[in-house]
C-alpha cells in the first residue's frame, strides 16, 4: 500500500486505504483481526499496524496458566480472554465506535469483510459477514464477537460465545483460509455458475511465515503439537494447490502470495517481544529480487483500476 500511495501522490492522487481498493478482504485467527481493522474499521496500514502491536502487547504480556492442559486433561486457555475483549474494545473506542457495534451493520459498501471461524460443536468451518447473502444463513453479531470468533487460538484462549453458540479459530480448518476466500467471492459475484477466476483482476494472499516446528512445540505438550505440525503442512499444501488451479493468474500477474521463508521459524504466536525480529526478516524477505519484481507488477496491478478482487491473510 505504501508503494501504492507513493505513486499515487506522484501523479497528483490522493492516498487511499485497503478498503477503498480491495473488494473482498478475509482471513482468518490473527489475520481475521487484521481483515476486521483494515475492512470493518476501515484503517489505513499504518493504523493497522499500531492498534495491532498495542493490542499484542497487552494481551499477551502475562500468561494466564502455565500448563495448557487441566488435571482433568481438558485444554486450558493460558491467556487472558477478558484482556483480549478488552483489547478490542480499546480499539473500538479510539475509531469512535461503541462495543455494541454489529459487524454487519446493514451499510452497504464497496468493500466487504469476513472472517474464518470454527464451530466448536460440528468442527465446521463458519464464516462471519458484514454483510447478507441470500442463500447463506449469517450469523448476527458484534465485532467485538466476530473478532474473538476468529482469534480465540486453541490452548491460547477460552471459547467465544455468540448468542448459544461456541467458536474456536479458524486456523483448525482454514489455517490459510484463501479457498474460503474463492468459494466466498464465487458466492457473492458469480453464484449460479461458481466460476468466478474470469473476473478476478488481482488475487493478494499474505501469510505470517513458515512457523517452523520450534514455536508449534512451545505452544502445546508433545502430543498435542502434532495437531499444530499438521495445521502448518497444511497451510502450504493449501498454497501449493491453489497456485495450480490458478497458475493462469499466477503467470499473468493476477495472483500474488507474500510470505516470509526464513527467520521466523522460532517465533510462536504470544512472541510479541520480537516485533523487530519481525520487521527485519519482512524486510529482508521483500528485498530480494524476486519478490521486488513481484512487488512491483501488484503494485501496476492495483494501480489500473479503483478495486480489485480480494486480500487474504493467514
Amino acid at each position: 500500500m505504501t508503494r501504492l500511495n507513493n505513486q499515487r501522490r506522484s501523479m497528483g492522487s490522493p492516498a487511499v486505504k485497503p478498503c477503498e481498493v480491495f473488494d473482498l478482504i478475509g482471513g482468518t485467527s490473527t489475520g481475521g483481526l487484521i481483515a476486521i481493522m483494515l475492512g470493518r474499521l476501515e484503517m489505513d496500514v499504518d493504523d493497522c499496524i499500531a492498534a495491532y502491536t498495542e493490542l499484542m502487547e497487552m494481551v499477551f504480556g502475562e500468561k494466564k496458566r502455565a500448563l495448557p492442559v487441566g488435571w482433568s486433561g481438558n485444554i486450558t486457555a493460558k491467556f487472558d480472554s477478558q484482556l483480549l475483549q478488552k483489547a478490542i474494545k480499546q480499539v473500538l473506542t479510539s475509531r469512535g465506535l461503541p462495543e455494541t457495534a454489529l459487524f454487519d451493520d446493514g451499510v452497504e459498501r464497496s468493500c466487504k469483510v469476513f472472517v474464518c471461524t470454527t464451530s466448536y460443536e460440528t468442527k465446521g468451518i463458519k464464516r462471519l459477514r458484514r454483510y447478507t447473502l441470500p442463500d447463506e444463513v449469517n450469523i448476527s453479531c458484534t465485532i467485538i464477537e466476530a473478532a474473538l470468533a476468529t482469534s480465540t487460538a486453541t490452548s491460547f484462549f477460552d471459547v467465544a460465545k455468540i448468542g448459544n453458540r461456541k467458536f474456536v479459530d479458524g486456523a483448525l480448518g482454514a489455517n490459510n483460509p484463501i479457498v474460503e476466500v474463492e468459494d466466498e467471492a464465487a458466492e457473492i459475484w458469480s453464484s449460479e455458475h461458481g466460476e468466478i477466476q474470469r473476473q478476478v483482476k488481482c488475487c493478494i494472499s499474505v501469510g505470517s511465515g513458515d512457523p517452523g516446528t520450534k514455536a508449534i512445540n512451545d505452544q502445546l505438550l508433545g502430543f498435542l503439537s502434532e495437531t499444530l505440525k499438521d495445521i502448518a503442512v497444511e497451510t502450504e499444501r493449501t498454497v501449493t494447490m491453489f497456485i495450480s488451479r490458478w497458475r493462469h493468474h499466477f503467470d499473468k500477474n493476477r495472483y500474488f502470495r507474500f510470505n516470509v521463508q526464513q527467520g521466523l521459524q522460532d517465533v510462536g504466536l504470544a512472541e510479541h517481544k520480537e516485533q523487530g525480529l519481525i520487521e527485519a526478516v519482512t524486510e529482508d524477505y521483500l528485498t530480494h529480487q524476486e519478490q521486488k519484481a513481484r512487488m512491483r507488477q501488484c503494485v501496476l496491478n492495483l494501480k489500473q483500476r479503483r478495486c480489485v478482487y480480494n486480500i487474504e491473510f493467514t
